[in-house]
């Protein structure tokens, strides 16, 4: 797994092609490194890495099971979908 914090869509497209499962954070969800990464959280990296520290700590506890479930239930095509709608819907100035 690797976090992609910054957007590099070469080094994801990359990393993804090795195999690679890849977390980016991206303020455009139409990006490259957006449409590369296993996982893409759109959003300031300054905002998300502090949210993704609070997640994984409320999280900590949950049985393999339980984030197994979590994980294949995630679709990165469908989040960066409800991304562009929000975009769209609140405009820029909701992000």
């Amino acid at each position: 797994m690797v976090l992609v914090p910054l957007e590099d869509g070469d080094r994801c497209q990359v990393l993804a092609g090795m195999g690679k499962y890849v977390i980016a954070i991206d303020l455009n969800p139409l990006s490259r490194t957006a449409k590369a990464a296993t996982v893409t959280i759109v959003d300031n990296v300054v905002r998300a890495i502090p949210n993704m520290i609070g997640l994984a700590l409320r999280m900590k506890d949950l049985d393999a099971d339980r984030l197994d479930d979590i994980i294949s239930r995630y679709d990165n095509e469908e989040t960066l979908r409800a991304a562009i709608e929000e975009i769209v819907t609140r405009g820029f100035a909701g992000v």
